[in-house]
């Protein structure tokens, strides 16, 4: 018997004796299988999983959501030799039945398509997961991912608050599997060389650094409307809250704080806040304060689209800018790093170096071509082949996701909280350490 036990966030914690899962209760055609983070067995071990992949050995892959983000996995996925798409899995059965159509187009072959993702899960020949939902499901679908033998590769951000981060985390190291989280930057040459040259030292100490985003909000209010065919409603919600059917939930997600805490936020703000967190080499901030609103005027959204953060550091100050305009010395996002000697700014495509007597020429890379990355699918499938941890591991991850739930904490309480990243909880604020996890809709439990 085992226990799985997440301690010191807001005073949680889970811990009891492990029961094993019958294939049956696990797969129940006809309903939802209760699920509690830290009291469910490894489901099955299959023996691929228990055995280390080739060299040569491709991949046996689940996709689980096939929206828009899902999609330009799948197109990179179907034509990258190292592995198979075997599996696709969307709740909207619109979407996985074209999800089929696309893998079969690319590479020749047409998946199994499902409409439960505990299907997928209990198939004994996926080696691994890649779990592109909205962030509400990322924590439940990495953690039986895990149980269930799989490696799982999770978009960003790794989750909706800090508790379910930490136990994402726990559930990699309890199973002996490989997590990747979608920060994709990490694997690019561009950043690769900006980090570089920072922790070079050419540009000095760095004391400070700004990442910014201009990007417009996504429009509030609701529409009632009947639940398209096809569509599992109850499946979609999975842990958040009850609500009916609308438009702006299902496809406007981002705007909602049941599915997405803080909107562009947490959507953009953790790959940013990673980059700048690596370069910084930094990744426990002190104290967190956020101010802002939705100031259009007309029907805004939970998340706001304008917020300032000032992160504190150990040495360091970060600035987080968002604003519904594309406008910051011809960048719509980027970061910049200022250091004693010279400051560093960089987004996906150049970096460029200040002062000109530093004679550090501007770095162009290769422009993205596509939402998806293969060099960081390639970074995760050499971890499996390898048992190492990937480059965007789970904790690394984890730790660049709690910043900017952190902000939006700090934004919804208008006051600064200054955190113990030791305990991972806020110091002496009760009411905020309460906002660092979230309860679940019977019968999903944490």
């Amino acid at each position: 018997m085992h226990s799985l036990v997440c301690r010191g966030v807001g005073g949680w914690r889970a811990s009891a004796e492990v029961r094993m899962v019958r294939r049956r209760e696990f797969l129940k055609g006809a309903g939802r299988t209760v699920f509690a983070l830290g009291v469910v067995a490894p489901l099955l071990r299959p023996a691929r999983a228990l055995a280390r992949l080739g060299a040569n050995e491709r991949v046996r892959l689940g996709v689980i959501g096939c929206g828009g983000m899902g999609t330009r996995h799948l197109e990179a996925l179907s034509v990258n030799p190292q592995c198979e798409v075997a599996v696709v899995c969307d709740c909207f059965r619109p979407r996985y039945e074209n999800a089929v159509g696309v893998v079969e187009k690319l590479s020749g072959k047409a998946p199994t398509g499902y409409q439960d993702f505990r299907k997928l899960l209990d198939r004994q020949d996926i080696d691994g997961v890649f779990a592109v939902t909205p962030d509400h499901w990322h924590p439940l679908l990495t953690i039986l991912g895990c149980q269930a033998g799989k490696d799982v590769y999770v978009e960003k951000p790794a989750s909706p608050t800090v508790a379910e981060g930490r136990a994402m985390v726990q559930a990699a190291r309890r199973f002996g599997r490989v997590v990747q989280l979608g920060t994709q930057q990490r694997t690019t040459a561009i950043f690769q060389k900006a980090i570089d040259l920072i922790h070079s030292g050419r540009l000095g100490t760095i004391t400070s650094a700004t990442c910014w985003l201009g990007v417009n909000g996504w429009s509030g209010g609701e529409t009632s409307a009947p639940v398209p065919e096809g569509l599992d409603w109850d499946m979609w919600l999975g842990p958040a809250p009850e609500e009916p059917y609308s438009p702006q939930r299902h496809y406007g997600f981002m705007g909602s704080h049941d599915y997405c805490r803080g909107g562009q936020l947490t959507n953009w703000g953790v790959h940013l806040m990673d980059i700048i967190q690596w370069g910084i080499r930094q990744d426990r901030p002190l104290s967190v304060q956020a101010l802002g609103g939705s100031y259009r005027g007309g029907a805004g959204s939970e998340n706001h689209e304008n917020v300032e953060v000032l992160f504190e550091y150990p040495g360091c100050s970060v600035t987080w800018e968002q604003r519904h305009h594309n406008t910051y010395a011809g960048y719509g996002y980027g970061m910049k790093f200022q250091g004693t000697d010279g400051q560093l700014l960089v987004d996906r495509n150049t970096f460029d170096v200040l002062p000109e007597s530093l004679g550090i020429p501007r770095f162009v890379g290769e422009p993205e071509r596509s939402w998806a990355h293969p060099p960081h699918h390639d970074d995760f499938f050499d971890a499996m082949r390898r048992r190492r941890r990937p480059t965007a591991d789970i904790e690394q991850g984890h730790r660049s996701t709690v910043p900017v739930l952190l902000a939006g904490i700090a934004l919804k309480l208008r006051r600064r909280l200054n955190w113990d990243p030791r305990t991972e909880t806020c110091v002496r604020d009760e009411q905020a350490n309460r906002m660092l996890t979230r309860a679940y809709r019977s019968p999903w439990r944490l």
